[in-house]
């Protein structure tokens, strides 16, 4: 999707013809509810979950208008060349509005109103010090390095640097969350790309349950996705918490970070994100050119989800499960099946005496215990993470100046989320749809002795769909 900004660099979302403003989220914070950006007038809204309208609420006043959603993506197209060439303005507008369709031209603004645009853009940025060309020319100001956490009282906002070159790391957080960090057991970690700054490949958040929520410790910024960063980030890490030593991490199926972690943190439970599961599965569906059938198939997506809640067996049980589930599916289905057991499972030998070792071992994916246990079973919370941060700063790869920004401006808000549970609120609820189906599932799992196994997988599968 095409990024869309207002006058206040907030992201606009378009569909169908119409322009929508991020109006908050949801309760569990899957699900982004936006309004129509004549809010004032019309009453239309649409809930969105991974850039996909699952729900329209009420009917526009007033007709759509393709030209109207092609000129916003030219001027937000104008604003980023603004900040990031030395162009004059004329070149900058030439530039962006070359082959434009002539309906768009006509929604566009005048020449003069552009031009102010661009000059109003460049005045912004230029409160700020100039973006950096290479990891070795980036110096952060002192105002960058700190966060006021009441009026007047500021703290260390940027707790760990490895100093120059082109492998940096920046480690953001606030001095309180080491202390946060010190009495937790559980954490979360996960990456992203899409709001990277320049100069850094991804942010790298970790995060830690207390009091009922989970709360950002670190946010760092990683130069690459290779195993001797992770190394380093959480060497980094041991020596801002010497003692740290979580019981358990759940983290994502990047293998590089996976490796890091477990030889890192040896003792820690180390649980994989069933979401991310579930996304791998259908990544490997569009491989194979099996997506459409899955999005348009009850009988065949039902099965692809069958080989998944595979997850949902006890260990102890995996490969009984997957001979039956084997003689039970489909052909067109099997080398869904076949991607999973080389993968997670391992491949049977060729004697017939055991397995190969999976890429990702039985322990982390497996969720039977988690769920009857009711332990998370997910990484959303990390998602979640990441999701604030990009609405805050509505903009993708922003200039660390503005990314220093907004993690100070989320970090914010997550204090006044720590302190209101610390007074004893309880944190935010998850939506019916999905308490409803965490309760199915939940009631399968506890059945597993007295369900056949075809018929316990088929229970899992019609019941985590709605969180693909």
């Amino acid at each position: 999707m095409e990024n869309i900004t207002s006058q206040r660099n907030r992201e606009k979302f378009p569909n169908n013809g119409f322009l929508y403003i991020f109006d908050k989220l949801s309760a569990d914070e899957k699900t982004e509810f936006w309004r129509c950006e004549q809010k004032r007038h019309c009453k239309a809204r649409v809930h969105v979950v991974n850039h996909e309208v699952v729900k329209c609420i009420n009917t526009h006043i007033h007709d759509a208008s393709a030209a109207k959603v092609a000129a916003d993506k030219i001027v937000t197209k104008i604003k980023k060349r603004a900040v990031e060439t030395q162009e004059s303005t004329c070149q900058v507008i030439n530039e962006c509005t070359q082959n434009t369709d002539v309906a768009c031209q006509g929604a566009l603004p005048n020449q003069q109103a552009l031009k102010k645009l661009i000059r109003r853009k460049r005045n912004e940025i230029n409160q700020a010090p100039s973006n950096p060309t290479t990891l070795a020319d980036l110096e952060i100001p002192e105002c960058y390095k700190m966060y006021e956490s009441e009026p007047g009282t500021f703290e260390n906002f940027l707790l760990a640097d490895s100093g120059s070159g082109a492998e940096r790391i920046l480690i953001f957080g606030r001095q309180r969350n080491l202390e946060i960090a010190r009495t937790c057991d559980d954490f979360f970690m996960d990456g992203t790309f899409k709001i990277a700054p320049n100069l850094f490949k991804q942010i790298y958040v970790i995060l830690a349950k207390k009091f009922g929520g989970v709360h950002p410790i670190f946010y760092a910024l990683l130069p690459n996705k290779c195993r001797e960063t992770y190394d380093k980030l959480f060497g980094m890490i041991k020596v801002l918490l010497p003692n740290f030593d979580p019981k358990s991490i759940t983290c994502d199926y990047e293998m590089a970070a996976f490796k890091s972690v477990s030889e890192i943190f040896p003792t820690a439970e180390i649980r994989g994100c069933f979401f991310h599961l579930a996304k791998n599965m259908k990544k490997k569906l569009g491989e194979l050119g099996l997506i459409n059938r899955y999005n348009n198939e009850p009988n065949f997506s039902l099965y692809a989800k069958m080989v998944i809640a595979l997850a949902f067996i006890p260990i102890e049980d995996i490969d009984n499960a997957l001979l039956s589930l084997s003689d039970n599916l489909p052909n067109d289905v099997q080398p869904i099946l076949d991607w999973f057991e080389d993968n997670y499972v391992g491949r049977m030998n060729r004697r017939g005496n055991g397995r190969r070792q999976p890429l990702f071992p039985h322990e982390m994916w497996n969720v039977y215990n988690r769920t009857l246990n009711q332990q998370d079973r997910t990484n959303n919370h990390a998602e979640a993470a990441h999701r604030r941060l990009q609405t805050e700063l509505g903009m993708d790869h922003p200039t660390i100046w503005k990314l220093i920004d907004g993690l100070r401006k989320v970090q914010a808000n997550r204090d006044f989320y720590y302190e209101h549970l610390v007074a004893g609120h309880n944190p935010p609820v998850k939506l019916k749809k999905y308490r409803d189906a965490d309760q199915r599932i939940l009631t399968v799992v506890r059945d597993y002795n007295n369900r056949s196994t075809v018929e316990y997988l088929r229970g899992i599968a019609y019941n985590y769909q709605m969180n693909l």
